[in-house]
């Protein structure tokens, strides 16, 4: 009886284990070839890499966007594994630490679908494994570093020939190292015909387990493109930012069809191709992980539906897309449902005001795909003597800004409360707008009509305050007391006061009064360079006694000569880490 329980129990046994590998039987094989030029590829003699599928693609994110990051390795591996831009994975450059544990890597998203699954990761280059994903890779089956190329390959083929992979990443360094030490040239070209060879006998190790019934999708890519001479990465040009994907099965269009009328044309047209960050998904849908909206993946799935493409801000407010089908699109943001369109539209405007940091997730025929974007509005601006200023901004943070280096303080933004700002805490989310009247006061505007006064020796508000803005406080302003958005000292007695509505106001510090005249239209006349801007107009800031600096709705600002009375050419300019170092911070 024994022996029949037995006899049972292995058939069970064996039944079940054939069950499991049935639903297991998808592997993937990842490979990673480090800075392996696109167009070099394409014109040398690579008969292995002719065995795939291979199309441009980009990294590097959507220039001057939040997504923006360095051509570099530890920003683009990220990318690769996690299916997000940096401004998700926070991988930010080589030295990074730990990639931002919110948006885990392959490794832990195959584990946590199924902690039986065999995953492994093998790499020439250690800090993939030891700094960005160290902790991701805990569960990990096999964790190799610092291996020679021909090492990886060597160990990849002899994984891959042992049946148990199911998701296995290798990392290819020579062409990297060859280009930094040679620039493009007869090495580098050597280099890719050797990485051609490797990848010959890992697609021939895979070939070998597809004939045994085993289901395989072996993807090929590159972390970044390299400068024109081939020596160095890092910036955003078009070759630096172009790298590719090869598949040994067919794709989806979102990998093959190149959309030459986008709305973002840059750098030859590059967005038109696939994104570097539709890896990760891609993955995972072959291994029949679904993929979840609130992963807030920026990819478009390979395999497929790639639901809307090319998914884009075109504004602080717009997303637009492309699409060729009609359907219902469920719009998300920070993981609440706010809104549905058909895809055929490919636009969408944001009307609901909110501030911060906010995560877009767009779902179309079950495939959600995620832009990161911050619509921070700056609502006042505070100078603090001639070498700091203080901004407030509707995500109700402050942010110290030294005039002097032109950069915000280390530390900031933090939260404006009674802590940081005594007696201006149970306001922060009612200020519209704040004017220094001299060293020792200064003002702060309430949406709600309301005014306070500022102690800038005591570093506090004064008591009685906040005050209604009528015809005893404010004589002449009690009217627009609801429409100010915007204050501006100028360097005498006058104090300038604009309106939602598109008009100002001209205010006698001296004389306590309003001018009479008053309001005048904010034209071409009266500010030459503003008229346009009229009403979107959301802080004003006196930097000097020589210029000062209007911001706008949709992060934008413009310059404005006090000197001449005039707004600077050039602008508006976008509001972001370059022209306003950590002022936009999240």
């Amino acid at each position: 009886m024994k022996t029949l329980i037995s006899c049972l129990l292995l058939i069970s046994f064996v039944s079940s284990n054939q069950f499991v590998f049935a639903q297991n039987n998808k592997k993937v094989l990842l490979i990673g070839v480090d800075g392996l030029q696109y167009e070099k590829l394409k014109d040398i003699d690579t008969p292995n890499y002719d065995r795939l599928i291979l199309h441009k693609a980009y990294t590097g994110g959507i220039s001057g966007s939040q997504s923006q990051q360095d051509t570099k390795s530890g920003p683009g591996w990220s990318t690769i594994l996690t299916g997000v831009w940096v401004d998700k994975h926070q991988v930010t450059s080589n030295d990074s630490g730990l990639a931002n544990a919110e948006f885990p890597s392959l490794f832990k998203r195959i584990k946590e679908a199924d902690n039986s699954l065999w995953v492994g990761s093998i790499s020439h280059w250690s800090p993939i494994n030891t700094n960005f994903f160290t902790t991701d890779l805990a569960q990990a089956n096999l964790v190799l570093s610092g291996l020679s190329d021909a090492d990886v390959t060597t160990r990849g083929v002899q994984e891959i020939a042992s049946g148990h992979v199911d998701f296995l990443f290798l990392h290819l360094d020579d062409p990297d190292g060859v280009g930094h030490s040679s620039c493009f040239g007869n090495h580098y070209n050597e280099s890719i015909r050797t990485s051609d060879t490797q990848l010959g006998a890992l697609l021939d190790a895979v070939d070998t387990r597809i004939a045994k019934g085993e289901e395989w999708l072996v993807l090929v890519t590159t972390d970044h493109g390299r400068d024109s001479r081939g020596c160095g990465h890092g910036a955003q040009t078009a070759s630096e930012k172009t790298i590719f994907i090869g598949s040994n099965l067919p794709l989806n269009a979102e990998h093959s069809e190149f959309i030459g009328d986008i709305h973002n044309g840059d750098f030859n047209g590059i967005y038109g191709h696939a994104a570097q960050t539709s890896i990760a998904p891609t993955v995972l849908r072959f291994m029949d992980i679904e993929l979840q909206t609130n992963w807030k993946l920026d990819g478009n799935p390979l395999i497929g539906s790639p639901g809307i493409r090319k998914m884009m801000a075109a504004d602080n407010k717009t997303i637009k897309w492309y699409s060729t089908d009609s359907g219902p699109v469920e719009i998300h943001q920070n993981d609440q449902f706010i809104d549905v369109v058909d895809a055929s539209s490919q636009s969408w405007t944001d009307y609901t005001e909110a501030q911060g940091v906010l995560d877009y997730v767009f779902v179309h025929n079950d495939t959600p795909v995620a832009l990161r974007k911050s619509a921070l509005e700056i609502t006042a601006g505070l100078d603090w003597g001639s070498a700091r200023a203080y901004y407030f901004r509707g995500d109700d943070q402050y942010v110290r800004y030294n005039k002097t280096l032109d950069k915000a303080s280390s530390g900031y933004p933090r939260i404006t409360n009674n802590s940081t700002w005594p007696g201006l805490g149970d306001y922060a989310h009612l200020i519209v707008a704040a004017f220094k009247a001299n060293s020792d006061k200064g003002y702060f505007f309430l949406n709600d009509g309301r005014y306070l006064r500022y102690d800038l020796n005591e570093d506090r508000v004064d008591s009685g305050y906040p005050k209604l803005v009528d015809n005893n406080t404010w004589p002449g302003l009690a009217t627009y007391a609801t429409k100010i958005r915007a204050v501006l000292k100028w360097p005498n007695s006058k104090v300038y006061f604009f309106l939602k509505d598109g008009n100002y106001l001209r205010y006698d510090l001296e004389e306590d009064q309003l001018d009479s005249g008053y309001p005048q239209p904010i034209n071409d006349s009266n500010w030459p360079g503003l008229g346009p801007y009229a009403t979107e107009i959301t802080a004003a800031h006196q930097w000097n006694a020589f210029r000062a600096y209007f911001f706008l709705k949709n992060q934008r600002y413009i310059r404005y000569s006090i000197t001449s009375d005039q707004a600077y050419s050039g602008y508006p300019r976008t509001t972001d880490n370059e022209t306003w170092p950590g002022l936009m911070t999240p």
